[in-house]
């Protein structure tokens, strides 16, 4: 593959992966609340897609860095390709616990998920401080200030998934490192949340860069992955006296459901009235509606509020048409990008005949 070509290919291609699990989650759900089988199939083939993706994405990545060693700079100067970084252990957390969906855990496949969990933790803890660091250290351009930068701290609430199969298969003194480490990953994203969030929403507000518009449905995904961690904590409890009423959780996660509902069609009508348009940054709008549909059916589970099925159903046709539509973009971008590479190799044979 040429350089050229392999350029192209930075950390935001991973948005390809977690958006298609997304769907995967979104059968999941479909297929616990009705029993349809097809919704399970449906599930498993996304599931497994998202992984091969993934794996694709994740060798032409790593064969770009090692190819053009200058380009992995720019994951470094440029705060959005550092976030988009922080995917690589979301996909890890998602994907393991679909498989453990799927297929169930052994001895073997237990251990390995909870190296895989540790070892994503790190990874995303790791990346959190390194996007906390340029933030402080770095002189920033206007346009990196988008939502992108809250995807590291997104990551590590995302171990949430992983999470609660493990401690359930475990206990003992694994489910409660897990549960504290859930726990302190919760408080670390929603305060960095508040805090690089802020950042996120000036730099919006000021630049009015069209390109990273789709990234302002990731607030969604915050607020969603809020009410699944409190849902988890109430759920379990393996550490001392460390609880929250049913009472409790059902206010606070409705009261975060309205804020996901009001986002939510803040960037409905961006996307009708500014759509995007030969570009990766689409694919941001996957991973939020998909914790989006699961906080939905976590409040419905709870309340048995029957409206919150239409809503659940709104949200998953959302994300299906978006998926679609996120393709289209993507064959639009790479033939942009070959066709850059083309008349750039025809300058330059050009220029060498003169």
């Amino acid at each position: 593959m040429r350089k050229s070509t392999l350029n192209m290919f930075g950390s935001e291609w991973f948005g390809i992966a977690i958006s298609t699990l997304a769907l995967s989650q979104i059968y999941i759900l479909s297929y616990g609340e009705t029993g349809n089988v097809w919704y399970n199939y449906l599930a498993e083939a996304f599931s497994i897609t998202g992984i091969i993706l993934f794996l694709v994405i994740l060798v032409v990545w790593i064969i770009r860095g090692l190819a053009i060693r200058d380009k992995v700079f720019t994951h470094w100067n440029n705060l959005t390709r550092l976030s988009f970084v922080a995917l690589i252990p979301i996909i890890g957390f998602v994907a393991n616990y679909q498989l453990i969906y799927f297929f169930g855990l052994s001895g073997w496949s237990a251990d390995l998920s909870v190296l895989n969990f540790y070892g994503e933790y790190l990874f995303a803890l790791t990346i959190g401080v390194l996007l906390g660091y340029r933030l402080y250290t770095k002189e920033i351009n206007p346009r990196e200030m988008n939502y992108a930068i809250v995807i590291p701290p997104l990551a590590i609430g995302t171990s949430v998934f992983l999470a609660t199969p493990l401690m359930k298969y475990f206990g003992g003194f694994e489910a409660q490192s897990m549960y504290f480490l859930v726990l302190m990953g919760l408080g670390i994203f929603f305060f960095l949340y508040i805090f690089i969030g802020s950042l996120a929403l000036s730099g919006h507000v000021t630049t009015k860069v069209h390109d990273t518009l789709p990234t302002t449905m990731l607030p969604v995904g915050i607020a969603s992955l809020i009410i699944i961690n409190i849902f988890t904590i109430s759920g379990f409890k393996v550490i001392g006296n460390i609880s929250l009423s049913a009472s409790t959780v059902e206010l606070v996660s409705i009261l975060l459901w309205g804020f996901e509902v009001w986002n939510f069609l803040v960037v409905l009508i961006l996307i009708f009235t500014k759509p995007s348009r030969g570009t990766l940054s689409v694919w941001a709008y996957g991973f939020p509606l998909g914790l989006f549909a699961t906080s939905t059916m976590k409040i419905f589970d709870f309340t048995s509020y029957s409206a919150l099925l239409w809503a659940f159903i709104g949200i998953s046709a959302a994300l299906n048409i978006l998926w679609v539509y996120a393709w289209i973009n993507t064959v639009s971008f790479i033939r942009s990008k070959l066709r850059e590479e083309v008349r750039e190799k025809n300058a330059t044979v050009s220029g060498r005949i003169e």
